[in-house]
């Protein structure tokens, strides 16, 4: 593992929250954006209603997707430990 300044692990920490926080209103958006925008449709899967369908499962594939987008690009493992903290 490389050793990374504070600078770096700083920088590197907000790049994860960034895209944590956009990866949240990617879901925000298409849970709300499902729901709403097509609770007027009187299409059923398995006897429930499509926006219910797009939604709320929906909304889980996107999740479960976009978190292993996050840890393969994004997330990067590192001590936050000072350098030097971690020989004691």
């Amino acid at each position: 593992m490389k050793r990374m300044t504070q600078k770096e692990k700083d920088r590197q920490i907000r790049k994860e929250v960034r895209a944590t926080v956009a990866l949240f209103a990617l879901c925000f958006v298409w849970h709300v954006g499902f729901g709403y925008g097509l609770s007027g449709v009187p299409i059923r899967v398995m006897n429930l209603p499509l926006w219910w369908v797009l939604s709320t499962p929906g909304v889980f594939v996107v999740a479960v997707a976009g978190v292993a987008f996050l840890l393969k690009k994004v997330f990067v493992n590192f001590p936050l430990s000072e350098e030097g903290e971690d020989d004691k």
